[in-house]
């Protein structure tokens, strides 16, 4: 697992940076006592998005799952399914999953298995609900020396913003102030979303912070003082995930 989580945080890395890739969150709240059983599922649907991924269908896939402590005790789901695309057009096209799901477990799979979990992902079987979110990156950075032997966590932030202003001060202001505290940091404005999706949330945050990051201590200059000032006013967070990576392609 450890050296499937280091190609995929490389592949995240030098496959988005500075560029505009698409992505899509899914948030997942399980049926209760689910989840030895849901992971095993995941792990299934990963044969398929294995294939996907070296047919250029899409370019990466990842399962975490959320801390209960996150959103101060108050998470609104259990896992979070994460798809990567290298553009639109890759992520809108028409696919054949069954079809791939056949191909891609031909061979290393019972037929009955298979069937199993067709079957469980038609009926819904493992989740209680979720909802999803479409996205689109503007603005990320990554820095070198994540260990591949360690566990890997991140914080998925919705952010709302208040004006015209809010992706600037992302952009050019506090982007600049995670150099050297981040292993990871993503802009991404969402673009859709599923009806029962939260409504208020405009863009996202996704980050992974370095152990020994360091973000404040230091004396702040009138400027760095205002523009924190103004960026703040600039936008609202309405909630946070803490999540740990478990499974990836």
């Amino acid at each position: 697992m450890k050296n499937i989580l280091y190609s995929l945080i490389a592949l995240f890395f030098s496959t988005t940076l500075n560029a505009q890739f698409y992505w899509t969150s899914e948030h997942v709240v399980l049926n209760e006592g689910m989840e030895e059983e849901y992971e095993k599922f995941e792990e299934f649907w990963g044969v398929a998005k294995e294939k996907a991924i070296a047919d250029g269908i899409q370019a990466g896939w990842s399962i975490w799952k959320v801390d209960p402590s996150s959103n101060d005790d108050n998470p609104w789901a259990d896992y979070i399914i994460v798809n990567i695309y290298q553009s639109k057009e890759q992520m809108d096209a028409n696919v054949d999953w069954m079809q791939i799901i056949q191909d891609a477990h031909k061979g290393k799979t019972k037929r009955s298995v298979i069937r199993k979990y067709i079957k469980e992902s038609t009926e819904n079987k493992y989740r209680a609900s979720s909802r999803s979110y479409t996205m689109q990156s503007i603005s990320n950075l990554s820095e070198e020396g994540l260990d591949p032997e360690a566990t890997i966590k991140a914080t998925y932030i919705g952010m709302e913003a208040l004006n015209d202003d809010y992706v600037e001060f992302e952009k050019q202001f506090f982007r600049e102030q995670h150099k050297g505290n981040k292993y990871w940091w993503d802009l991404s404005e969402i673009i859709d979303r599923s009806d029962n999706a939260y409504k208020p949330i405009t863009h996202s945050i996704f980050e992974i912070n370095k152990d020994n990051s360091n973000s404040g201590g230091t004396e702040q200059s009138f400027t760095n003082e205002m523009m924190y000032k103004y960026g703040m006013a600039s936008r609202e967070m309405h909630g946070w995930l803490q999540l740990t990576f478990v499974m990836g392609k």
